[in-house]
């Protein structure tokens, strides 16, 4: 089984950001184009430039679309592809999403969903003075 095809798309380079730094962590990956949005670019020219990657990638276990912001014009954007059936969009790119699916691009797209919903709630962590305090009070409580 191939891998899962990959696609980010952001306002500006923040796709492109993203990808570089979890290929810090996690390699190089194949199979994954971005495509930023930005002020002056027109809309007719962005579907096109999405539709070329699109067709760029191996698309035969699916085509995974990571975007931004829910309502934003790279998330409209890739919503015309879900004209295929093969295709699923997450909303909310993020470095800990985006590392746990291409740890796990091997499954299907079906597997992949569960996943990145748990790597959403996984990657959300509030720290403050209390909880430091309480970190440090089961560390000692370990010894």
């Amino acid at each position: 089984m191939t891998e899962v095809a990959l696609l980010l798309m952001s306002h500006g380079s923040f796709a492109q950001a993203a990808l570089a730094s979890a290929e810090l962590i996690a390699g190089p990956q194949k199979n994954c184009q971005t495509l930023g949005v930005n002020l002056d670019d027109q809309v007719d020219q962005l579907r096109q430039a999405m539709q070329a990657k699109v067709e760029s990638l191996d698309t035969g276990v699916g085509l995974l679309v990571l975007t931004d912001i829910l309502g934003g014009t790279p998330t409209n954007l890739a919503s015309a592809l879900l004209e295929r059936s093969d295709v699923l969009i997450s909303t909310g790119l993020n470095l800990p999403v985006l590392l746990e699916v291409l740890l796990q691009r091997k499954s299907s797209l079906a597997k992949l969903r569960p996943v990145i919903q748990e790597a959403y709630q996984a990657g959300q962590v509030f720290r403050d003075q209390e909880t430091l305090l309480q970190m440090e009070a089961d560390d000692d409580d370990s010894l």
